[in-house]
This record gives structure tokens, C-alpha cells and sequence, in this order.
């Protein structure tokens, strides 16, 4: 019985292994691209090398078309490990796309990008998962 209960756990071990392995971001395979959204908004967030910035936010209305906000800026947290940094303003490069530079994080991890966009019906948020390698 315990052989039995053995010969699970590693098989187990093994799939859940491969399966991680298959999964997991490679590196050098370009940005990372996520999409989610809000009561107003759908939203791109655009990251271009994990770990050193910049980052490209396309925001645009419910049916897709490019929207003009007052300000969007990228707000940084390792909640994990309690650090924020300093909230990073997006300029705008163009209709509905907003671009921050200087997003140089200390450590590589889980990290949680929120994205604070100003637009005519008040501000609106949406928060990203980003694993930062490297």
C-alpha cells in the first residue's frame, strides 16, 4: 500500500511539473500582452521588457474605439512582499494609446500593475497581474 501511495506522489510531482514547465512565460518571446476592462473601458496593458519598463496602455470605449482620458498612470505593488513604488504617469502617444517610461522595478515577482484612468465619468481603475522575470 505505501508503494502505491508512493508511486501517486511522484506521479503527481512529475505531471504537475510538466505541466508548469509547459506554462510558464518564456523568456525572449516579446511583450506581454493582458486585456481586461471596466464599466467604461476595455483596456490593454502592454509589457514590453518584464521588469525594466516601458509599458503601453490602449484604452478604448465598449465597442472598441480609441478613447482620450485626462490622465492614465501606472501604479506598481509587489503585494506579496509589501512594496510600492511610486505611481508612473502615461503620456499620451496617440489616440486612446498612453505610455509609461520609467517602470524599473527593484526585484523580480509578482507584482500587480494598476492602471488609474481619468476620463469624463470619473476615474477608473484596473489592476493586472505581472510576473516580472530576471
Amino acid at each position: 500500500m505505501r508503494r502505491r501511495g508512493a508511486w501517486a506522489a511522484v506521479c503527481v510531482a512529475v505531471l504537475a511539473g510538466a505541466a508548469l514547465w509547459l506554462l510558464w512565460p518564456r523568456g525572449g518571446s516579446g511583450p506581454t500582452v493582458l486585456r481586461s476592462g471596466t464599466e467604461h473601458y476595455r483596456v490593454r496593458l502592454t509589457v514590453e521588457r518584464s521588469g525594466t519598463g516601458p509599458v503601453t496602455v490602449d484604452v478604448a470605449d465598449l465597442r472598441g474605439r480609441p478613447v482620450t482620458l485626462r490622465g492614465v498612470t501606472v501604479e506598481p505593488v509587489m503585494t506579496n512582499m509589501g512594496h510600492a513604488l511610486e505611481p508612473v504617469p502615461a503620456v499620451a502617444q496617440g489616440p486612446g494609446r498612453y505610455r509609461a517610461e520609467r517602470l524599473a522595478l527593484p526585484m523580480g515577482g509578482a507584482w500587480a500593475f494598476t492602471v488609474l484612468m481619468d476620463g469624463p465619468g470619473g476615474t477608473d481603475r484596473v489592476t493586472f497581474p505581472v510576473l516580472v522575470t530576471g
